[in-house]
């Protein structure tokens, strides 16, 4: 079965979304103003991009340069199924305005095999297709955002600094402080002077899990506290600042293999 689904997210007011599967379905020949990158989850894409036919396997990731001519059509006979951004270039430029070395928004090549990229882009796409926290669409959004274009664009890593350890104390502070009305990235960069990638390496090399990591960690052991304490579960849901009963549960029981429910 053919689907498709496109959105934004508002966290993101420059970055359009698009979830499809296809079998049969073929894109005639047209260009996108925004930088389109995609990660196949099953099948393969046939891709006809700068006059080669090129065929874009599972696990891989699809990067098309904005205003290049291309199509897409099925690499298997199963079809594909797939995950595509479509950032804005203004949007980016505003997104990483405050980097040391600017991005420039050209990937090197069209077909990109890298595990770690790859889950770190369909985390970000899960993240602003689900309800998640914006500490971790802010963050999964620098992580992989930079990881594409220091690898594979013409950005450079920016100078490494020392461990700002008394930025990343202030920060888990605050977060210790505030997880129940969910703090930002931007609320911790304040704190620092660092970058919002430097600020996020510190801190996991510091504490062992990113600043968003760290928040839900935060929630869900609040969340246990309560609970044992006898407070409902919809009660402690809204309590530690949740979107809604099912992402509390979700999250619940990732950190600790049973439901609220079930633990109350």
């Amino acid at each position: 079965m053919e689907t498709s689904k496109i959105w934004t997210n508002d966290a993101f007011s420059g970055v359009e979304l698009l979830s499809a599967s296809y079998t049969k379905f073929e894109f005639s020949k047209h260009w996108h103003d925004e930088l389109a990158i995609g990660i196949i989850e099953e099948g393969a894409e046939g891709l006809l991009y700068r006059g080669n036919n090129l065929l874009v396997p599972k696990k891989h990731i699809v990067a098309i340069n904005p205003a290049e001519v291309h199509t897409g059509f099925s690499g298997t006979e199963n079809g594909w199924r797939y995950r595509m951004f479509y950032f804005d270039l203004n949007a980016l430029a505003e997104q990483f305005k405050t980097r040391d070395l600017p991005i420039d928004p050209i990937i090197n090549r069209p077909v990109i095999y890298d595990e770690d990229l790859f889950t770190a882009l369909l985390n970000l796409h899960l993240a602003l297709e689900h309800a998640s926290f914006a500490l971790t669409k802010e963050s999964l959004f620098t992580l992989a955002l930079e990881t594409l274009f220091t690898r594979y664009g013409s950005a450079k890593l920016e100078a490494s600094k020392p461990i700002d350890m008394k930025s990343s104390y202030e920060a888990r502070d605050f977060i210790n402080d505030n997880f129940d009305s969910n703090p930002s990235l931007a609320d911790l960069e304040s704190l620092s002077n660092c970058s919002r990638f430097q600020l996020i390496k510190h801190f996991n090399l510091l504490f062992g899990v990113t600043p968003h990591q760290y928040l839900l960690l935060v929630k869900v052991q609040k969340a246990k506290l309560f609970l044992a304490q006898g407070m409902s579960c919809v009660d402690v849901s809204l309590a530690c600042g949740f979107y809604d009963q099912s992402h509390f549960n979700r999250n619940f029981k990732r950190a600790f293999g049973v439901s609220p429910s079930n633990y109350l």
